[in-house]
Parts: C-alpha cells; sequence; structure tokens
C-alpha cells in the first residue's frame, strides 16, 4: 500500500535534488510507493507524483519526519534482563573475558536468559523489538542464533535481512565470539566481495590484553571499509591509523562507562574517517533503545569537550549505521531519499526550533508513529488509523495511548497485543523450571512425529543452546528477575545511580527524561 507523510521533513540527504545541505529540513511531503520504498520528498505543496491518487495522508503537522533509528548493536536475547553490577566490586573490569567469570553473573544473566530463549523464544523476541520500536528504532542488529530467518517480520533484523528475497544470507556476518585466524581471512575475502563484517574487537580498557583483536584484523586483511568494530574502546586513536579504508565503530557508551570506566576514542575515529554509529548493547550495561543511548553519548562528549554537534550525533543512529548497511544491501537505508528504504520515525516537534536537538532531547512519549519498509508498525491511534495500519492492538505508554501493529511469529495474519506477550514471559518467571522442561518435551515430542520445528533461538554471549558456563543441576536454582519496564523509568535511574564505574556521569541521563 502507497503511503504520503506531510510535516516537517528532516530527511539527512545528500542528495541535492531532495535538500541544499544534509542538515535541511523544510515543510513537505514523504511519498512512499507500494514496494516499501521513497519514490519522492518534495517541499510545500509540490505536485503529486504518479501512481499516489489513492494513498492515505499522515499529516503530522509540525513535528519531524525523520530517516527511522538504526541500533547497530545489540543483544536481543538478553533484553528482558535488568541492569547488572557484581556485588562488592570496586574497581571497572579490565576488559570483556573478566566479567563473566564473576561469582554473580551466571546466576543474574545466563539462567534467566536461557530460561526466556527455551521456553519463550517468541515472546523475547516481541518484547525486545517493541521496546525498540518504542524509541523508534527501525532496524537493530544482535539478534540471538535462530533455527530460521527473523526477517520481515517487525523491526530490521540486520544479520537477517533479506530484502524479500533479494539478498543473500551472508550478505551482513557477525561474530561476538573471538575468531580465529583463518577465520577471519575468509571474513576478509568476503568483504572484499562486498560484504559487511560487524564484529566484537578491543572491548576493555585502554592498553589491555583485548588490543590483540585488532591486531588479529589487521593481520587478517580485515581492516577494511566493510568491517564494523563493536566497543573498539581499549584502542588509542593512533591505532586507528592501520585502518587504511576505514569502516565503521559501534559506540555503546553506557556499557562502557558502566563496566570499564572508559569509552571509545570518539574524534580519535572520527578524524580518521571512520564512520561512528551507536548501539545500545543489552540489558545487563545499556540503555533501553538506542534513543536512550544517543543522550549518553550527548553527556560523553559534553563531559569531555568534543567537539560534537546534535547533527553529529543524529547521523550516528541514522546516516552513518545507514551508509554502512546500504554498502551490503545495495539499497540506501538512514536517509530519506528517491530509492530508499522507506523507514521513517515521527518525532513530537515540542516547539524546539533545531530538529537535531529535538531528537537529542526526544523520549519514547515523543515517538509518534514507526514505519517500517512502508508499513506503519507503532504509533498513536490517530497517525496509525490515518496510515491504515492493519492488525493492531492498543496498550498503555505511561498515560499516553499508543497502537501497534504486530502478528504472531508463526501466524503473520494472527494480531499478537503486547498484554499477551508479557502474559507467557511472567509465566516463564513464576516457574522457571517447569516451563523450560515442558518446553523441553514439547519440543522432543514434536520432533518424533515429525512436526516442523518450532522457533529455535540461543545465546549468543556466551554462546550455544547450552550456556558455556553451564546451567545449575537443580533448574529450580533459576530466578528470573522482574521484567523491566519498556520505556526508561526512575527504577533505572535509580540503579544507575547505586553502581556501575561511571563516576556520576550516567546520572544525568534522567534529565533527558524529567
Amino acid at each position: 500500500m502507497a503511503l504520503v507523510i506531510s510535516g516537517r521533513l528532516v530527511p539527512i540527504s545528500l542528495d541535492r535534488r531532495v535538500a541544499p545541505r544534509e542538515s535541511a529540513s523544510f515543510k513537505g511531503r514523504l511519498w512512499i510507493a507500494d514496494d516499501g520504498t521513497i519514490t519522492a520528498v518534495t517541499k510545500g505543496s509540490a505536485r503529486r507524483p504518479d501512481g499516489f491518487a489513492s494513498a492515505p495522508v499522515v499529516d503530522v503537522g509540525d513535528d519531524l519526519v525523520l530517516p527511522g533509528f538504526i541500533d547497530l548493536h545489540s543483544h536481543l536475547a538478553y533484553a528482558a534482563l535488568p541492569l547488572w553490577s557484581e556485588p562488592g566490586r570496586t574497581t571497572p573490569f579490565l576488559h570483556h573475558n573478566t566479567w563473566p567469570t564473576r561469582p554473580t553473573y551466571a546466576a543474574c544473566i545466563t539462567w534467566p536468559a536461557y530460561a526466556y530463549v527455551v521456553a519463550a523464544p517468541a515472546e523475547l523476541l516481541a518484547y525486545a523489538e517493541v521496546r525498540a520500536l518504542l524509541g523508534g528504532t527501525t532496524s537493530i542488529q544482535g539478534s540471538p542464533p535462530s533455527n530460521r530467518p527473523l526477517d520481515g517480520w517487525l523491526v530490521r533484523n540486520v544479520e537477517d535481512e533479506r530484502l524479500g528475497g533479494t539478498l543473500s544470507a551472508e550478505r551482513v556476518l557477525a561474530s561476538t565470539l573471538t575468531l580465529k585466524p583463518e577465520q577471519l581471512g575468509r571474513r576478509a575475502t568476503q568483504m572484499r566481495a562486498g560484504c559487511c563484517f560487524i564484529y566484537h574487537c578491543a572491548e576493555g580498557q585502554a592498553d589491555t590484553i583485548v588490543t590483540r583483536e585488532y591486531g588479529d584484523l589487521q593481520r587478517a586483511g580485515c581492516l577494511q571499509g566493510g568491517l564494523v568494530a563493536i566497543h573498539a574502546c581499549a584502542l588509542r586513536a593512533d591505532a586507528f591509523d592501520a585502518w587504511g579504508q576505514p569502516g565503521s565503530i559501534v559506540w555503546s557508551p553506557f556499557s562502557n562507562l558502566w563496566l570499564y570506566g572508559e569509552t571509545t576514542d570518539i574524534p580519535g575515529a572520527l578524524a580518521r574517517g571512520i564512520k561512528v554509529c551507536i548501539g545500545s548493547d543489552w540489558g545487563p550495561s545499556g540503555t533501553r533503545n538506542v534513543q536512550g543511548e544517543l543522550k549518553v553519548a550527548a553527556l560523553v562528549a559534553q563531559a569531555r569537550n568534543w567537539d560534537l554537534t546534535p547533527f553529529d550525533l543524529v547521523k550516528m543512529i541514522t546516516a552513518h549505521p545507514g551508509d554502512t548497511l546500504s554498502a551490503a544491501w545495495g539499497r540506501q537505508v538512514g536517509r530519506l531519499q528517491p530509492g530508499a528504504l522507506a523507514d521513517v520515525v515521527v518525532l513530537s516537534s515540542a516547539g524546539r526550533a533545531d530538529p537535531f536537538r529535538t531528537v537529542l532531547r526526544a523520549t519514547e512519549q515523543d515517538v509518534r508513529l514507526v514505519v517500517i519498509h512502508g508499513r506503519p508498525v507503532y504509533g498513536t491511534p490517530p497517525l496509525m488509523t490515518a496510515a491504515r495500519a492493519q492488525n493492531t492492538s492498543d496498550f498503555k505508554l505511561g498515560s499516553q495511548k499508543r497502537r501497534l501493529s504486530m502478528t504472531r511469529f508463526e501466524d503473520r495474519a494472527r494480531t499478537w497485543p503486547v498484554s499477551a506477550v508479557l502474559d507467557r514471559m511472567e509465566a516463564v518467571r513464576a516457574d522457571p523450571k517447569g516451563q523450560i522442561e515442558s518446553a523441553r518435551q514439547t519440543a522432543y515430542a514434536g520432533a518424533l512425529r515429525g512436526d516442523p520445528p518450532s522457533l529455535r533461538l540461543a545465546l549468543d554471549m556466551p554462546t550455544g543452546i547450552v550456556p558455556i558456563g553451564g546451567l545449575p543441576k537443580d533448574l529450580g536454582q533459576i530466578v528470573v528477575p522482574p521484567i523491566p519496564p519498556m520505556e526508561h523509568d526512575e527504577a533505572f535511574f535509580a540503579e544507575i545511580a547505586r553502581a556501575g564505574f561511571h563516576d556520576g556521569l550516567l546520572d544525568g541521563l534522567s534529565t533527558f527524561y524529567d
């Protein structure tokens, strides 16, 4: 179905037919074709393109119409877990190999995450993706390993995106685990063929042992334009000189500061032409969505006197990750321009003149509409009605009403309300052992009958169907904590003030949500 959105457009486009400069904004219309791509971006009352005579027009007034936000690093399997800190620890962790070995890690993170991926895999994905939608996210990286493709359901899953079957399964590659030299060599060859490789690299304090991971990439020939290095916070700025064909870095400042007390040298990366993207990381040491992570990035930039404007920061969740993915997908994303994928977010303007400062200050309450591939999937009831959204259900976001277009994972024609998702997850919380055992028995019986396999997920940190750290001999020891609200809330901010190694810097996040 074609769709037209009228409002204050912020296309962040390099196409001079759209705007005279990348930072331009103007009153106009966004024309979305029924194939999920953008046909035209027009100013004022310019003539209607052909093919839109019967298309619904969603008029958002003076509200902002932007490219959908891209979260280029997360771990969705852990989204339903709260912030974690090791009791009694007074010094930051050195690197990513240290905190998974702490005494409370398995019980607080691995075990409850395992309960969800086994007993309620579809509900876990639904919770994680709806939470991302609330922050305006249209694409996210970090879906858990699965026995079936996840593309085309709700939010774009970066590794699984096939663009309607037009992309191969290996256009975007990712690895949480550190790879061996021969594996990195294969990735180097694949990147030379046009693939994108998203890789955890040098995560920890500066000059620690994990800097070797960057050296391994260099020796394997992986420092190419298709490389997306997640974190890279253990590197000094001069290390980026070796990246002869600059690629991208994913910056997760909340997680970096929470665990290590340090974060990535962003000015050093930008000075060498490396694109900086932002990722929310995961529940135990991250924000609720990339919109929240953007605010942490602003806090860090201000505290360190980095010369990053609101426009610079907003590009880190739109154009920068969009250009990175577009090189592999062969289709523009992260910018509103003809031919690009029609992934759009509408934000309340809140009476502010500067659109990029408006994005920076926006919260979940300000997200009024989210469109993915031309399909309205989330927003206020009036805008979802105007966009003719299908398979919708209502829910409350604080005191505000919202409407979601979500179907069951196994039945794309059946509406799936958020309340049903949360009810199923609460059942797992109430009896983890019973629900795990029941899910195992159901899967075994189905295999004996020759039934098509149901959705199965695996943990990716540590990885595997059975976690590397192991499970308790008695599954009755598993305790699943309360499910966090999908939006940033007072309890989240209170926990920030009590823990982590950020020296109070992250306390400032709450001021955006007052």
